[in-house]
Order: structure tokens, then C-alpha cells, then sequence
């Protein structure tokens, strides 16, 4: 549980930053230009990805919220189990955290902050800008690595071209995982 606790922390903390201390779309590119911080918000999943309206962020909200009791139940009875396998283990706290920290998002930000989506200035502590699952996701990240010209229709495209945050990042990596390391990370019984 220390990955999700240390996941969710650092998550929320950088998109508290962002948002109180970016005004929104402002970009800085670091680490040689290969990453972009960008300020920008969505209403429904990752990379920006929507589904249907005000009906759609809550059906995700409660999918999501079902998704994490579901992955706490499991871990638990996982955890014991006399043989533990980490790998497994840490995969479902990532997608756990990533899961929980926009979650939050959706639960907290409408009411804790004064705008949200596209806006000038900076965001405030104070006011409200939705009701109960309805806020705005924040996300910062974005990978400023581009195709070289010669490949024919990407030449000179992003490579990535949505914009994350590090919950999403967690369920990813976890994702990946499990699609690339199957008989490594997932035990032969998985019941729940």
C-alpha cells in the first residue's frame, strides 16, 4: 500500500501545483525539450478522452470507484496468500492509485476550486465550478518527441501527442505490463 499512498501523494500534489500555479495551456518544456509541462483539463478519461457528457463522467466515476473496491478487495485476499507475487502486487497498486487519483479529481476539484476547463488566470482555492463527480481532470504531461521527417504521413508529427498526468502514467506502465510480461506478473490462480 505504500505505492499507492506515495502515487496518490506526489499525483495530487503536482496537480495542485499545476493548477494553482499555471494559468491554463501554459507550456515549459524541460529535460532538453523531450517533455512538455502543459496545463490543460478534461472532463472524462484518460488522455483527454470523453464519454457522453455530464451522464458519461458519472457513469465513469462510479465504474472507476467500483474498480477500486474491487482491486482493494482482491489485493487484500492476494496479500494473504502464503506465496506473493510483487510484481502482481504492484501492478494492480498502480492502477489502484492511478485509478483513485482521478477519482479524486472528479470528486474534489469542482467543489474546492473556483474554474475549471478552459480559462484565463489561475485557478483559486474557494468557490466551485461543478457539483460532486463532475470535475475536471488536471493533466501536465506530454512527450515533445517527434517523428523524423522521411516517414511517410507522421514525418515531423508528435510521436505521443496527448497530454497525461501521473495517474494516468500509473495504470499505463501497469497496462504495459501486464500486456508484456503476462506469465511473469499474473499468478496461475487469480481468483477473487
Amino acid at each position: 500500500m505504500a505505492i499507492v499512498l506515495f502515487i496518490l501523494i506526489v499525483d495530487q500534489v503536482v496537480k495542485i501545483y499545476i493548477k494553482t500555479n499555471f494559468e491554463y495551456g501554459e507550456s515549459h518544456h524541460i529535460l532538453g525539450g523531450l517533455l512538455n509541462i502543459q496545463f490543460v483539463e478534461n472532463p472524462g478519461m484518460a488522455f483527454g478522452f470523453e464519454y457522453g457528457g455530464a451522464l458519461g463522467k458519472y457513469i465513469l466515476s462510479i465504474f472507476r470507484m467500483i474498480a477500486i473496491t474491487v482491486i482493494i478487495v482482491f489485493l487484500r485476499k492476494t496479500l494473504k496468500k502464503d506465496e506473493i507475487n510483487l510484481a502482481f502486487i504492484v501492478c494492480l497498486s498502480l492502477i489502484l492509485a492511478g485509478a483513485a487519483g482521478n477519482v479524486i479529481d472528479s470528486m474534489a476539484y469542482g467543489l474546492l476550486f473556483d474554474r475549471g476547463g478552459g480559462y484565463p488566470g489561475i485557478a483559486q482555492w474557494g468557490g466551485s465550478y461543478a457539483p460532486f463527480l463532475q470535475g475536471q481532470v488536471v493533466d501536465m504531461i506530454q512527450f515533445n518527441v517527434h517523428w523524423p521527417e522521411f516517414v511517410p504521413k507522421l514525418g515531423g508529427n508528435l510521436v505521443f501527442s496527448p497530454i497525461f498526468n501521473i495517474a494516468d502514467s500509473a495504470i499505463s506502465i501497469a497496462v504495459l505490463a501486464f500486456l508484456f510480461f503476462p506469465k511473469r506478473i499474473i499468478p496461475q490462480e487469480t481468483t477473487v
